[in-house]
């Protein structure tokens, strides 16, 4: 099997949205790109390759200890100009697969006479993409599963007027979604059916921009977690493993609980019951199966437990889909492949709008979690998994207790 080119290219749903290659990500996206550019490194197979624009800290790698050292290539520009000929032939990994990161490969392959086997893009892969299909994955699921007891489908509104009429009926806090969005972005938030006139300039904007908006009753959360999936072109789907994570008051993505596959298991499973567990995830697979034909790869569905208004626990089993990896599949791979069995800690996704606070972070957490390691695997300590710099406004790190 040919060796990937690993890519991060976060945004993806919206250069999705754009259906061209010339799709340029908005100024913190690309910063985004650059400063987790070497992500990839953690979930990548041994003999991969991952893209960084830039040769920041070229000996990233070689500074980790040896026992969690990714047995992987870094690969900058610098490096396919002066040693292309010395690359074999390798296969796209994009983060998201859109017109856009394909064109990223077909770029280097004519700059550099590079030969990268491209993933075929589908006109289709858009509609799959936006959340019109996540709610049709949703609503799937209900019919597999119709003894069970699952909230209202999110509605759909493409005029302003039908919107207002809308919340005018319905009471209680809503939240309002973009089609072409994900990990908390994209999204309004109303406590009540009233909307101000910053409301009404933000889904002018949406409704501009994407067609249309989505509209769903707010949930009282206690869990929040995602089963995340594989499925190939022959449409076999492979069930990847559980993501348990943590969010903002407001959807934003914060990091994943790192612990054993069955640990995480029994969290979901006290919430809801072994046996709806099971049954959702067996006709979670079935929904991607049927709607997701004719793609290839990895395919993540969050979901989420909620408290009814008597107290009780209730499962959402499709908050939205994510098609392409996810944070819940680098957490997955990073216990697989770094992190001893008997450890358990976090993995978390941060921004700051000064450097220095986060590099300050940094060098705290280095000194108060210091490294340690049992039968070559990680049990204790803190961990950037990506390089810091006195200009680094990401940081995504692990640290284990």
């Amino acid at each position: 099997m040919k060796p990937k080119l690993h890519y991060y290219n976060p945004g993806h749903e919206t250069a999705a949205l754009q259906g061209t290659a010339n799709y340029t990500p908005p100024a913190n996206v690309q910063k985004m790109l650059g400063e987790l550019a070497l992500l990839p490194v953690w979930y990548a197979d041994k003999g991969d390759y991952v893209y960084t624009e830039k040769n920041v800290q070229p000996n990233f790698l070689s500074l980790l200890p040896e026992e969690i050292r990714p047995e992987v290539t870094i690969v900058s520009k610098e490096a396919l100009h002066l040693h292309a000929s010395s690359f074999p032939e390798m296969q796209a990994a994009p983060w998201g697969l859109s017109l856009q990161s394909t064109k990223f490969y077909k770029n280097l392959i004519s700059r550099y006479n590079v030969t990268i086997e491209l993933p075929v893009w589908k006109d289709d892969y858009i509609r799959l993409t936006g959340r019109q299909t996540g709610a049709a994955c949703f609503k799937k699921i209900g019919q597999l599963l119709p003894d069970a007891s699952f909230p209202s489908f999110p509605l759909f509104f493409s005029k302003l007027p039908d919107i207002e009429a809308w919340l005018y009926e319905h009471t209680g806090a809503s939240v309002i979604k973009t089609p072409y969005s994900s990990s908390g972005r994209g999204l309004l938030w109303l406590d009540d059916g009233t909307l101000k006139d910053k409301d009404r300039n933000w889904i002018k904007g949406a409704l501009k921009k994407q067609g249309s908006v989505s509209i769903e009753p707010v949930l009282d959360a206690s869990l929040n977690f995602a089963m995340e999936f594989f499925i190939n072109e022959q449409g076999n789907v492979r069930y990847e493993g559980l993501s348990v994570f943590e969010t903002s008051p407001k959807g934003a993505y914060r990091g994943n609980r790192l612990m054993a596959q069955e640990d995480l298991e029994n969290v979901v499973s006290f919430s809801i019951g072994k046996a709806l567990f099971q049954q959702v995830k067996e006709a979670a697979a079935e929904a991607i199966r049927e709607i997701y034909a004719g793609y290839s790869g990895y395919i993540g569905i969050d979901m989420l437990v909620y408290k009814t208004t008597k107290g009780q626990n209730a499962l959402h089993p499709c908050i939205e889909v994510n098609m392409r990896y996810t944070m819940g599949m680098v957490a997955i791979k990073l216990v697989e492949k770094y992190i001893h069995p008997d450890a358990k800690g976090i993995f978390n996704l941060l921004y700051d709008v000064e450097p220095e606070i986060v590099a300050n972070a940094h060098r705290k957490n280095q000194k108060e979690y210091p490294l340690t390691f049992k039968d070559g695997k990680l049990r204790s300590g803190y961990l950037s998994l990506c390089p810091v710099t006195k200009q680094t406004h990401y940081i995504a790190y692990v640290i284990i207790q």
